[in-house]
């Protein structure tokens, strides 16, 4: 099943998170040098570095809060401030810190946007989702957040009359699986773009491995768009308050706690 390119509809994102906690971040530094300059014009006090961080430290973890962030920004907050002037005092050579940044940019880029970081799905996961395919017709599935692409080579070679799309937005995971599909048939393709540009409609089966900040979205989604009869898999992490129809643990998860889980729509 060859496939032909289609345009992909845009829709408007959310404010990301990262980008709240970043100005949150900037904000209460803001804040802190302000009261730190009024207390020394006014009373000649100063506070130590310790004191500073520790003070920025609750300062944004109040405004984290505040701002209603998940749980665990209130973890990572207010260990930033320390965690940059460590890192600080290890005078590292710039270009070093310019390389760090640009790796982790083109590999973590979909944590920024998507609330989703990187981290493949296991060759346990693929094998134990095969038996659950439709078995008497070619289907078409989409695996998004596809990272280096191997779920979705796995079964263009294993079902060579179905089609299969993978969906990734981080620009290094996703150029690595296109090259790696180049000769594999037409029955496979990888596409740079956010899934919430995808109309579920056109899909038989989605196989999702997110995070737990996004299965609300694509419960919401999976909803409006899925068609009667089709399917979506989640790997490890449920849809809290929907029931599964299915769930499996996969060969060498169970011990991780990990398990596909299966809704018909």
């Amino acid at each position: 099943m060859a496939f032909t390119k289609t345009d992909l509809p845009r829709i408007s994102k959310p404010t990301s998170p990262a980008l709240i906690a970043l100005l949150i971040q900037i904000a209460s530094l803001l804040v802190l040098l302000l009261c730190l300059t009024v207390a020394w014009q006014s009373f000649q006090f100063k506070l130590t570095l310790i004191q500073v961080l520790v003070a920025q430290a609750v300062l944004t973890l109040l405004l984290t809060r505040w701002f209603g962030l998940a749980w665990w920004w209130c973890v990572i907050q207010p260990l930033f401030p320390f965690a940059v002037v460590a890192t600080l005092s290890l005078t590292l050579p710039p270009w070093l810190y310019m390389t760090l940044f640009l790796i982790f940019l083109v590999v973590y880029w979909s944590a920024f946007q998507t609330q989703v970081p990187y981290y493949p799905s296991t060759e346990s996961a693929w094998l134990a989702l095969a038996p659950c395919l439709p078995k008497d017709k070619p289907f078409i599935l989409v695996d998004i957040g596809s990272g280096l692409g191997g779920l979705i080579l796995h079964l263009g070679k294993k079902y060579p009359e179905s089609a299969f799309t993978g969906v990734e937005i981080a620009p290094l995971p996703w150029l690595i699986s296109y090259l790696r599909g180049k000769g594999n048939g037409g029955n496979v393709r990888f596409l740079r773009s956010n899934y919430e540009n995808l109309h579920f409609a056109d899909f038989d089966v989605v196989f999702a491995y997110l995070s737990p900040a996004a299965m609300p979205g694509l419960w919401r989604k999976a909803k409006n768009e899925m068609r009667s009869g089709t399917m979506l898999v989640s790997y490890e992490f449920p849809i809290i308050g929907v029931e599964e129809h299915l769930s499996i643990y996969p060969e060498n998860d169970a011990n991780f706690g990990r398990k596909l889980y299966i809704w018909y729509l």
